[in-house]
């Protein structure tokens, strides 16, 4: 018998296989994410908007809540940390349930699959990011830091994309409707209350996350702030830290991954059965 909770939840099985090459998963992942209903792409949106308005609009009381950095040249930095600040880069799992749900023995055709999904977020930012950068550079004139920081927004944020995707693997969800979610209201704490926790939890993990990245950045920046350094002995400090986090980045980003599909092919009974049913929330 059909019930409105079923009708609510019928999806079109897609090609449920992963590619073989990561080029092959990112065009997959791409043509995904740029059709309805726009979930991926709606988020990164948001966010970034959200962002540059506390950043430039909001009271300083409100800026100062949520940013600790005055320095314009952080924008693009902080842009780069906070749009991908969302549920794609920590709910990656569910929403591809079929794909996963064929691969659940095969940590490496996971991995590809992650991979896959994190740079086509990264492919969506960059060059949002870039070009605040060289707005930035344009209007301060400072074009070595714009160099930098165009480098540094194209790397560092792989680092917490690929440690949160963890989260998805531990505790993934489906995305449901909300009509389909107040239909299943009898089941509170896993539609609404471990949810909503989920959707809210990537606002602070992922920018904290993003403070693994950017420690050596960071470290060697106020370390020669604070011996009186300025101007081009501010851009020496951030090459110097640029060439530790990309490296770092990019390691990171390449074991967390790895990390994740050997923990999801360990988690395959829990996951084949979360996945095989949407009704699960």
């Amino acid at each position: 018998m059909t019930t409105p909770e079923n009708n609510a939840l019928a999806e079109v099985e897609e090609d449920s296989s992963i590619a073989s090459s990561l080029r092959g998963a990112l065009k997959t992942e791409l043509r995904r994410i740029l059709r309805p209903p726009y979930s991926v792409l709606t988020c990164i949106a948001v966010n970034g908007l959200l962002v540059t308005l506390l950043w430039f609009i909001a009271p300083t009381w409100l800026h100062d809540l949520f940013f600790s950095w005055d320095s314009t040249y952080f924008f693009p930095i902080v842009l780069a940390s906070w749009m991908i600040a969302d549920v794609p880069a920590t709910n990656q799992l569910a929403p591809d349930r079929y794909r996963v749900l064929s691969s659940l023995d095969n940590a490496e055709a996971i991995a590809r699959l992650l991979r896959a999904k994190h740079l086509a977020i990264a492919l969506i930012c960059i060059p949002i990011t870039v070009t605040a950068a060289i707005v930035v550079g344009v209007v301060t004139g400072a074009w070595v830091t714009m160099v930098l920081t165009v480098v540094w927004v194209s790397t560092v944020p792989l680092s917490s994309i690929g440690i949160a995707c963890i989260v998805g693997v531990l505790w993934p969800y489906h995305e449901l409707p909300l009509k389909t979610r107040w239909q299943l209201r009898s089941k509170w704490r896993t539609i609404f209350l471990r949810w909503g926790f989920l959707i809210l939890l990537p606002y602070g993990l992922v920018p904290a996350l993003g403070l693994v990245g950017m420690a050596p950045s960071l470290l060697i920046w106020w370390v020669a702030k604070a011996l009186g350094q300025s101007g081009k002995g501010l851009d020496v400090a951030f090459l110097a830290g640029l060439v530790i986090a990309t490296p770092l980045a990019l390691f990171i980003w390449r074991r967390a991954s790895n990390y994740a599909a050997r923990l999801a092919v360990r988690r395959s009974t829990f996951l084949t059965e979360y996945l095989s049913d949407a009704l699960l929330g």
